[in-house]
């Protein structure tokens, strides 16, 4: 499933990687930090429950801009 996300640079020089369908955002000191961990954040959302998860291969970044 493909997921579209915008990454920026903020002011203390982090980078914030932000999604609008889930509406979820995430920070990292680099780009590829500050991806992965939205990857992560998107997957721990479609998970229904604890004991149903999401592979890896199932998220897939889309960067726009």
């Amino acid at each position: 499933m493909f997921f579209t996300v915008q990454i920026e640079s903020t002011e203390d020089g982090e980078y914030q990687a932000s999604c609008a369908d889930p509406l979820v955002s995430s920070r990292g000191l680099t780009p590829a930090i500050a991806l992965d961990r939205l990857g992560a954040e998107i997957r721990y959302r479609l998970e229904f429950c604890p004991c149903s998860s999401v592979d890896d291969d199932y998220i897939q970044l889309r960067i726009e801009g």
